[in-house]
């Protein structure tokens, strides 16, 4: 077993399901019942649950990807059939109407893209609902004079890019991935100080 360091160190530089396993092993393999490391194991789980999920989606668009390039690859297989099969007097209309099918077809097969899209907004979503209230209690912590209107806002805006539907999903995926590892730096300096 990785020993609390070693552990945190692949979290921070590979953050995997397999690398926050192995931060659990070591954070309940310390014996330790602190209240940094009951967050820190509580942290860790949400972590480790937003990184399967969001694994689970990713691999779901590249199948979509991939079904969407093999659609469209058909498309000209298709239209060449048309076009080869079409008599002289009705060639035009194969063409046309084999196109617009092709067409059709290349549409759709771009809308599973778009649909990845919306089935991983609420990854996100979720992730970042459980992060303003972790984040909340971090800076209640650290700055306990910090008014709450000004600590909202602060914790609001960090956030933002992760409720922001415009925003592309790799780029909330860093975000809400580096907020995790900050929240857990943050629950288990003094003991990794101490190592």
């Amino acid at each position: 077993m990785k020993n609390l360091w070693d552990a945190m160190v692949q979290v921070l530089t590979v953050p995997t399901p397999d690398s926050l396993v192995l931060l659990q092993g070591a954070l309940l393999g310390s014996g330790q019942q602190r209240e940094p490391v009951m967050q820190a194991l509580e942290i860790a789980g949400h972590f480790h649950s937003y990184l399967s999920e969001l694994h689970s989606k990713i691999t779901a668009r590249q199948y979509s990807e991939l079904a969407s390039i093999l659609d469209i690859g058909a498309v000209g297989a298709v239209a060449l059939e048309n076009i080869l099969a079409a008599g002289e007097g009705d060639w035009w209309q194969r063409v046309v109407l084999g196109g617009t099918a092709e067409a059709l077809m290349i549409g759709a097969s771009r809308q599973y893209i778009k649909a990845w899209e919306v089935e991983t907004g609420p990854v996100h979503t979720g992730a970042a609902w459980y992060l303003t209230e972790a984040l909340w209690h971090v800076s209640l912590k650290m700055q306990p004079n910090l008014e709450t209107e000004k600590r909202l806002e602060a914790v609001q805006a960090l956030l933002a890019p992760a409720h922001d539907a415009e925003a592309p999903s790799p780029e909330k995926a860093i975000l809400l991935g580096r907020v995790f590892q900050m929240l857990l730096v943050a629950h288990l300096a003094e003991l990794l100080r101490e190592r």
